[in-house]
């Protein structure tokens, strides 16, 4: 509790300081330096599930990448054939592409780059995005054809992580370390220098197929604390940074620099872990997400920013109506009753004299996640949980992920439905599994909805299916959802080029066309 502390005496110091200062207003010309609050373990684009940071984003490229409406466009690969039974996909690779070491880009480096991700199975967890590719032929240098054992309707979307140098990897594990901190890809921006817990320096890459970068030098700073970030920014030691809902008011009239505000996809839930106990009765998960006055929380801690959460798919085209959950504390109420509980001397619901007690925790670091926190626990104390808030520090949470009884957690991407569903809530991809199912859920409606919904390209097929699977989430919910968010960055005045579009997790894809970026 002590970091959650420290953030809030220091978003109160800056508040009471107003607004004056020098912002972090850039030279035409000169460096962008922006601060991110995280930073990922490796900047492998293989390793990292569901979301992109911003050195991967520019490092990398796929055959395949996203529009401003983020739909599928080309990429690395300029066209591509879809057999009629979309069983196989013939990609053509632009001509003269080459890695940043110099080296030719060709058809080879795509089929090492699935190939081997399905070999190391489950320590890549976006291997299972290619389980179904039975084969991988490179008839010559700029044609890559993917056999497929069935269709599967998110490739084209899977197909825009970023390809891996065959020649930098053949002989080693996806999971080299060197490689994660020294990685050579083809994307507008080279990695020059790296400091973990600092920095990462990226310079344009000449050879990039659309041409070399305008910017200069950009360097991505990682600071973790929210309040540091906006010291920062505001002292001039950065020129941009991404900022909480809560920090916009104090940034809106400092001079030199605007803020951007995008919507994403990504939401907030509470998290839990289905190897505890407590969390047993579905009939219990579902009193928590009537409990909750997610209005409240978007009004109070979101200052606006963002909506309320009834579901992963909220912002999605497969989203289905009505919304399963409501602040409804009489239908909380009866739940609890039907399950067996009765309110004890302490107004907590008790049965065979044991509370719904859990230790509910996030990200220290991040004080929106926080605040989040706070509120909910403080909205479910109220509504009779017996719920005890603890932020701990970030590196202990990715150590533990195992022991945390429920969790401020966040997920969510703007594309294909598979790539926001089937990571979270699959029973294959559970955390003894090594996957992105943190809180080890299962559900045999939910796997057999996931599966239908990425084995098939049938438009009707596809929307009853993920009918079907927010049906089974509502009936037995693997979060108590809270909401979904819009994200903040303020970036000098002079920069030219951000382009808005739907963001996912974290905020991250705001980097999508820094290629394109210049100073005015």
């Amino acid at each position: 509790m002590r970091k959650s502390v420290l953030v809030i005496g220091v978003v109160t110091a800056l508040a009471a300081a107003g607004c004056g200062g020098s912002g972090g207003e850039a030279k035409p010309g000169g460096t962008f330096t922006y601060a991110i609050g995280d930073e990922p373990d490796t900047l492998n684009p293989v390793l990292q599930d569901e979301h992109i940071d911003p050195v991967t984003e520019m490092v990398f490229r796929g055959l395949t990448r996203h529009d401003a409406a983020n739909k599928v466009v080309p990429g690395l690969a300029e066209s591509w054939r879809v057999s009629p039974d979309r069983r196989t996909y013939a990609f053509t690779l632009r001509k003269g592409l080459t890695w940043q070491d110099g080296k030719p880009l060709t058809s080879a480096d795509v089929k090492f780059t699935i190939e081997e991700m399905k070999r190391a199975g489950a320590e890549v967890p976006l291997s299972r995005n290619f389980s179904s590719v039975a084969s991988v032929e490179t008839p010559d240098a700029t044609t890559a054809t993917l056999k497929l054992s069935r269709p599967f309707a998110p490739l084209l979307d899977a197909m825009a992580v970023g390809l891996l140098p065959r020649h930098v990897l053949q002989g080693k594990k996806l999971t080299d370390a060197d490689f994660g901190q020294h990685p050579v890809g083809a994307g507008p921006f080279r990695l020059t220098t790296y400091k973990p817990g600092q920095y990462a320096e990226l310079a344009p890459f000449d050879g990039y197929y659309e041409g070399k970068p305008k910017l200069p030098k950009v360097v991505i700073k990682y600071v973790p604390d929210d309040s540091a970030r906006l010291i920062q920014l505001r002292a001039g030691e950065v020129d941009a940074a991404h900022v909480q809902p809560q920090q916009v008011a104090q940034v809106r009239n400092v001079k030199g620099v605007r803020v951007e505000t995008y919507p994403t996809a990504d939401y907030r839930a509470l998290m839990l872990n289905f190897r505890k106990p407590v969390f047993a009765d579905k009939r219990v998960r579902q009193a928590m997400n009537f409990a909750v006055d997610r209005d409240a929380i978007v009004r109070s801690v979101l200052k606006g920013q963002g909506s309320p959460a009834t579901g992963p798919l909220d912002e999605s085209p497969f989203k289905t109506e009505p919304a399963p959950f409501s602040f409804d504390t009489a239908k909380a109420d009866a739940l609890m009753k039907s399950a067996g509980y009765a309110k004890n001397a302490q107004n907590m619901w008790a049965k065979d004299g044991k509370t719904v007690r859990f230790e509910l925790s996030t990200f220290a670091e991040d004080s929106a996640r926080v605040a989040i926190l706070n509120v909910s626990a403080t909205q479910l104390k109220q509504a009779g949980f017996d719920v005890q808030p603890n932020p701990r520090p970030r590196d202990w949470v990715r150590k533990h992920w195992g022991d945390l009884d429920a969790f401020v957690v966040g997920w969510g991407t703007p594309y294909d439905p598979d790539s926001s569903v089937f990571g979270p809530f699959s029973s294959s991809e559970v955390l003894a599994k090594g996957g992105s199912n943190y809180g080890s859920y299962s559900n045999t409606g939910v796997d057999k909805a996931l599966a239908k919904g990425r084995d098939t390209d049938d438009p009707a097929v596809r929307k009853a299916a993920y009918a079907d699977l927010q049906k089974a989430l509502a009936e037995d919910p693997p979060f108590v959802w809270i909401s979904y968010l819009k994200t903040d960055n303020v970036v000098p005045s002079s920069l030219k080029g951000p382009e808005q579009r739907t963001l996912g997790h974290h905020g991250y894809g705001f980097f999508w066309n820094a290629e394109k970026w210049s100073w005015s």
